[in-house]
């Protein structure tokens, strides 16, 4: 089977961007005043949110992570566990600011997200890694 390439930016970018994604949802889940509901009448508006920001999280996790010599089943673990793990911490804080509240159907969201993150292990077994510009390169990521 032909595995794609697929870009590999250094680790420190990677880790970097990941940090960006975590802030970014702690500013708007802890810090930033609380949204208010869209005019639309869907009840799930915030909850579809929380999956996206988690989706987003779990899958720059992973991408982070492309260098680990782990199995796939033990790096899946390891993002799965810090990305829930910070959408629990991050609903923990919530509960500590004023016009915000912690929710086990946020957390539950957040879970959801991170869940749906690890279908990339899936997809990356059709990717081959490759150093940007260099796209007959190969980068071993020992999987």
């Amino acid at each position: 089977m032909r595995r794609l390439p697929f870009p590999l930016i250094p680790k420190w970018l990677r880790y970097l961007a990941t940090l960006g994604v975590a802030g970014f949802l702690l500013y708007y889940s802890v810090l930033a005043p609380a949204p208010v509901q869209p005019s639309s009448p869907d009840p799930l508006w915030d909850k579809k949110l929380h999956v996206i920001g988690y989706l987003g999280l779990g899958l720059a996790l992973a991408y982070a992570t492309a260098h680990f010599r782990d199995t796939i089943w033990k790096r899946t673990a390891v993002v799965l566990v810090l990305a829930v793990g910070f959408g629990l911490l991050v609903e923990g804080l919530q509960s500590t600011q004023p016009g915000r509240y912690a929710s086990l159907n946020d957390a539950l969201a957040n879970t959801i997200g991170a869940l749906l993150a690890s279908a990339w292990f899936v997809v990356e077994r059709g990717v081959r890694y490759v150093r940007p510009l260099e796209s007959t390169d190969p980068v071993d990521t020992g999987q």
